[in-house]
């Protein structure tokens, strides 16, 4: 063998082959990193997409009367915007510890009167029950300072407690689980005597209220039993029947505490094929849960506890991956359905039509790939969508800035949005071509009293000026970044122009009071 034979066969310096490697290492990287991009990119524009149409919901459950809610005795109870900003560890924080102040800074700038605390059964029990009475420990410290700073915002507090499944990740281990990975306590009575403990503390004229000089004026009133149990992360699919066991006995719990405690559940998702699980949690004879409640064959349905029934809506999110419209109008649809269906259906389980739906979680979507000045136009189409099909309570969930301007300037000129009527034939557009749509609602049974409208166009459309009538001589325009502006009338009209745009259009308040 010759040396040039030699030289060819032997590798090659190592200098050569290290810069050979680092040439493919940084050509994977590359290719991975644009593949990424391409995927994200992909994602946004899946997600960008906005509902083709809005079907107007096919029933109307009437507006609720301004003095519904004073049976509560809580300031602020009657506020139909819930607040829902940041995230939770399900102990008072935030994910990583933090203070909720923050967030609850937020809800006040734009008007809320209401925030949000998730409670962790295995967060604040973790290794057996507790007892207050003889020590208050850290976690419970965490909530007590959570609900302290809710209160000196005038906030009230839903409470979406106990969290077993979700982000709770089950129940705490010594309390035992009816299946692997599932929600279930093989103790559910434990979970129950948890909710004692937390509405005894936590309720009005609790001991927290108590100690802070409270009494019965503040305290937690509005109580949500876990948190999309049919699906989400540890959840109770194919435990239907179980989570009603644990609805009912909590309910039950949290009553003996403060009869006037509100039990709202289940907050399901919005996904048509999820609801089969929710048909289960009303027909108590399926005992549709798993072998130990079976065993037990003791049935149990959610339909006579539930005192508001709550649902999660991202309308943006939930339409693009069905392919049709998944809308707070078509999702409330189908949910009342499915409670009316099962109102009769068991002697055992009867229960007066459900009036009260709260919508306690959503947004458009949870990526932002919506712009935010979209957002903030969708934010006063949902609003006013929602409230006009019936919906009595309705999340804002983490708004950006442009929202929380359009926020502000809703609630401020609706602080009580009730009734809400769809109102089209009333207005009149000066383009022939062009669809208005109007929401319009009445501050009392007077024909000439103060009314509110809110007019936007369908996406797709030209520039519109609409001829809306009203009482007044001047009248005040309103837009999503909260600028205003008065207007005269002429003859009992203003004239409007409506921006267009081809996913979300800004709509218009025109206040004339």
């Amino acid at each position: 063998m010759t040396t040039t034979q030699r030289d060819k066969n032997s590798p090659p310096p190592a200098p050569r082959r290290l810069r050979k490697w680092l040439r493919r290492l940084l050509w994977t990287l590359a290719t991975s990193i644009a593949f990424c991009f391409a995927l994200i990119f992909v994602l946004f524009a899946f997600l960008n997409r906005v509902p083709q149409s809005y079907p107007p919901p096919a029933k109307i459950i009437e507006p609720p009367t301004r003095d519904a809610y004073a049976r509560f005795k809580l300031d602020g109870f009657d506020s139909p915007y819930l607040g829902h900003t940041g995230s939770w560890n399900g102990k008072g924080g935030t994910m990583f510890g933090g203070t909720k102040e923050n967030d609850m800074d937020k809800e006040v700038a734009m008007g809320l009167r209401w925030t949000f605390m998730p409670v962790n059964w295995r967060a604040l029990e973790p290794i057996g029950p507790v007892d207050l009475a003889h020590e208050i420990p850290a976690a419970w410290k965490g909530l007590d300072a959570f609900v302290e700073a809710a209160q000196r915002r005038k906030l009230n507090i839903l409470f979406q407690a106990p969290v077993i499944g979700g982000n709770a990740e089950g129940p705490p281990d010594w309390a035992g689980r009816r299946e692997p990975d599932k929600s279930a306590p093989t103790n559910m009575d434990a979970a129950a005597d948890f909710a004692t403990k937390l509405a005894r503390r936590y309720k009005p004229g609790g001991t927290l209220a108590v100690e802070q000089g409270w009494g019965d004026l503040y305290g937690v009133r509005a109580w949500e039993i876990d948190n999309e149990p049919e699906m989400y992360r540890t959840h109770w699919k194919n435990q239907a029947a179980d989570y009603a066991e644990l609805a009912t006995k909590v309910a039950a719990k949290i009553k003996a505490e403060d009869p006037l405690a509100m039990i709202i559940l289940p907050g399901v998702a919005s996904g048509k094929h999820k609801f089969q699980w929710l048909e289960q949690t009303l027909h108590a004879e399926a005992l549709a849960g798993s072998p130990t409640f079976k065993s037990n064959a003791i049935p149990y349905s959610i339909g006579p506890i539930a005192d508001a029934v709550s649902f999660h809506v991202y309308e943006g999110l939930d339409s693009a991956f069905a392919g049709q419209p998944r809308t707070v109008e078509v999702v409330f649809d189908e949910l009342r359905e499915i409670f009316e269906v099962s109102e009769n259906r068991s002697a055992e389980f009867l229960y007066a039509r459900k009036q009260e739906y709260w919508h306690t979680e959503g947004n458009f979507d949870f990526i932002g790939a919506l712009s935010k000045e979209r957002r903030a136009a969708w934010r006063i189409q949902f609003f006013t969508r929602a409230f006009a099909a019936g919906v009595r309570k309705v999340c804002v969930m983490d708004a950006s800035k442009p929202e929380i301007r359009a926020v502000r300037a809703y609630i401020d000129a609706l602080p009580w949005p009730f009734p809400m009527h769809r109102a089209d034939e009333a207005i009149q557009a000066i383009n022939p071509s062009s669809k208005p749509i109007a929401y319009r609602h009445l501050d009392s049974s007077d024909p000439q009293g103060g009314q509110v409208w809110i007019i936007w166009t369908p996406p797709g459309q030209v520039d519109s000026i609409i001829k809306v009538p009203v009482h007044r001589s001047s009248v005040t325009i309103i837009k999503s970044d909260g600028s205003k502006n008065t207007q005269t009338a002429n003859d009992g009209q203003v004239e409007v122009r409506i921006k267009a745009d081809q996913k979300m259009v800004e709509p218009v308040l025109v206040v004339d009071r």
